[in-house]
């Protein structure tokens, strides 16, 4: 499951849904509306170093680089990332885990990420904040989209899990939402999280 996500190596043998065409279900051709909700607050105005985790095809990270940010998508899915170099060359693209991420400490304003993190374990949520700690700048956000159902099942996340895996972090928003792909929509939560300045 975490490698359909684009979250950990693919073994081989493992169908990649950038290939079979899996990732309709959550790929969304346009900026998603929570994201065009918030961008201006995220920046108060000025763009500046943002990282898509689990970019998929780049359609958010394109977005903001067309805006002015200095744009990073990250995925594991090598047909995902080749897809969105040709279609967002406004962007850079890097093949990389989120929880092990190819940037400096404190060079990020801004990180998104509407899939990856429902598909972590406990374990793996906690190196996520961890390496989101680590890149973002004091003051830097977060907005996190996670579903509330992996698979088409209940997956057990809700608001408590993002508080717990965040708990130092000032929370902005959360809130319940239905997040949209170009096929359906997904019952999720959304979040605005700020990295603590100390």
């Amino acid at each position: 499951m975490l490698a359909r996500q684009g979250l950990v190596a693919q073994d081989e043998g493992v169908d990649d849904p950038y290939l079979t065409g899996t990732c309709r279900w959550w790929h969304l051709s346009e900026p998603s509306p929570e994201l065009l909700a918030v961008e201006s607050a995220l920046t108060a105005g000025k763009p500046g170093v943002a990282v898509d985790l689990g970019c998929g095809l780049g359609t958010e990270i394109g977005y903001l680089a067309a805006r002015g940010w200095c744009g990073l998508g990250v995925d594991l899915s090598v047909a995902a990332l080749t897809r969105a170099r040709t279609s967002h060359p406004g962007a850079a693209f890097a093949r990389a885990d989120v929880r092990s991420l190819p940037l400096a400490t404190g060079s990020v304003d801004l990180m998104v990420d509407r899939g990856c993190f429902h598909y972590l374990g406990p374990d793996g949520r906690l190196g996520y904040a961890r390496e989101a700690g680590r890149v973002l700048r004091p003051g830097g956000r977060l907005l996190l989209r996670l579903c509330l159902n992996s698979a088409g099942q209940p997956n057990g996340l809700d608001e408590g899990t993002i508080h717990a895996t965040f708990a130092d972090w000032r929370t902005a928003a959360v809130e319940r939402m239905e997040l949209v792909s170009d096929t359906r929509t997904m019952p999720a939560i959304s979040a605005i999280l700020v990295r603590p300045t100390r």
